[in-house]
């Protein structure tokens, strides 16, 4: 009968310190009602393997009521917590032509996923893939580069941006991973 109170209390305590420890440093994409789970998944994945850093997700559909990125920053600071070093928001802005918006001191970048909407899915999550990437090197203030099959590169049309490659160039692979470890990301570990 002793027995039964403790194992509680020892539950309890196990829960609370497991609620109260520190989240690993990651890269967080969140998901203001943008996209579908496997899509969102399939993403996450994608930046892990192509950045080595660790990439979680978070679904926010409170985040999807912003009109335009202005808007959508001031919701963003209330999300952030000190494990996201960077959080990519997939959101969709009916009226702003903008694909990307990035907010480097504050730690964040927005996709706008309506203009780069497409009906052909695999097209679709390139463009994201894409965008993602870019969202990343930005957001470490990386400028764009003359490469042209790498990521970061400058591009006019949509059709542009489907040509792009969907990694960084091998110099700014290098330069990535040194803003990474910084900003406290270690490089991710399949085998965890």
């Amino acid at each position: 009968m002793r027995l039964a109170p403790l194992l509680t209390i020892g539950l309890f305590l196990l829960t609370v310190s497991c609620l109260n420890a520190p989240k690993e440093k990651a890269i967080t994409i969140v998901n203001a009602a943008a996209v579908d789970a496997p899509l969102l998944e399939s993403l996450r994945a994608f930046a892990e393997r192509e950045l080595h850093v660790p990439v979680r997700t978070v679904e926010n559909p409170k985040l999807a009521g912003g009109k335009n990125f202005q808007a959508l920053e001031k919701a963003v600071l209330h999300v952030k917590t000190d494990a996201d070093v960077t959080l990519i928001i997939l959101a969709g802005f009916n009226d702003e032509p903008r694909h990307l918006a990035v907010f480097p001191e504050k730690g964040f970048a927005v996709v706008n996923t309506l203009p780069l909407y497409t009906a052909d899915s695999e097209k679709f999550a390139r463009r994201l893939e894409r965008q993602i990437m870019r969202a990343a090197a930005f957001s470490f203030s990386l400028p764009p580069t003359p490469d042209p099959f790498c990521v970061t590169r400058d591009y006019r049309s949509l059709d542009d941006l489907d040509s792009m490659g969907r990694n960084f160039s091998p110099p700014w692979q290098v330069r990535y991973a040194e803003e990474a470890l910084k900003r406290g990301l270690l490089p991710y570990d399949p085998n965890k």
